[in-house]
């Protein structure tokens, strides 16, 4: 099962060079399928004098801001193509090893194609992994039904190319995984998966226009808007304002078994939705 590396960037070629790109070529990835999304001929000029050519396959100038970039990415591809989505600021992506420790992730190109031969065998055409990098909270499972699928790393089959489109900067993850699940009724989350970034505190990327007043005017825009599925999260101790979903009927979990990756022997279960 073929696909392609996205990487939007912003004024982050030095981080790319030494977090995403770095990590990639140490776990082998062919160069090729790495494609780098900047958001101007001034930002393509700088990642070209930084970044080895030898590690990377194109390097596209397309525009600013994040909703824009990834309505971009979605256009640029062909219908139907395999699109892996990678923030440029990952250290390292690893899986839950027992229940109280993370380790690296083995054979990434392995995990990727497993991931899209298992999604699309359930009729997801989005799946993630877990938001966050503790094992306290991840689980041996693969959750399917309407779940957030962080907007660090996600694989989608470009089946809707014309049809889903982003039309927020912040919370766009949250929603892109509403826009898939409408359209599916399911997406797929790896629980015992996860990335090692730093989530908000990198300079440049979406740090250069964020703000408190616009992420939480996305939030109450996504809570307007799809009321059925999404509420604010009042639990949450942050000055920003977050969201999170409503339990839907059609949430589950399945456990690890040997035909999805990492395999453990399991069964399918309800569960609750973290």
């Amino acid at each position: 099962m073929d696909y392609v590396i996205a990487i939007p960037s912003y004024k982050r070629a030095e981080t790319l060079k030494e977090k995403t790109l770095k990590f990639l070529n140490s776990n082998k990835i062919d160069p090729s399928l790495i494609h780098i999304f900047v958001a101007n001929e001034e930002e393509r000029i700088e990642y070209n004098s930084i970044l080895d050519e030898k590690k990377y396959g194109k390097i596209i100038v397309g525009v600013l801001g994040m909703k824009n970039i990834r309505n971009f990415i979605t256009d640029y591809f062909p219908a139907n193509k395999y699109i892996v989505n990678l923030d440029d600021d990952i250290k390292d992506i690893m899986y839950l090893h027992g229940d109280k420790k993370l380790k690296s992730l083995p054979k990434l190109d392995t995990f990727i194609r497993s991931a899209f031969q298992y999604s699309q065998k359930v009729g997801a055409n989005l799946w993630g992994i877990y938001p966050v990098a503790n094992p306290f909270y991840m689980n041996h499972g693969i959750s399917s039904g309407l779940y957030y699928i962080v907007g660090c790393m996600w694989g989608c089959k470009n089946l809707y190319k014309h049809k889903i489109k982003v039309t927020i900067d912040d919370k766009e993850d949250f929603e892109r995984s509403i826009l898939y699940y409408n359209e599916d009724n399911v997406v797929i989350r790896y629980n015992y998966i996860t990335v090692k970034t730093n989530y908000y505190k990198e300079h440049g990327g979406m740090q250069e226009t964020r703000t408190d007043t616009r992420v939480t005017k996305s939030a109450h825009y996504l809570v307007k808007k799809y009321p059925k599925l999404c509420e604010l999260n009042n639990n949450k101790k942050s000055e920003k304002t977050e969201i999170k979903f409503k339990r839907q009927n059609e949430n589950k979990r399945i456990k690890r078994d040997s035909k999805t990756p990492l395999g453990k022997k399991g069964n399918t279960n309800k569960t609750r939705k973290r």
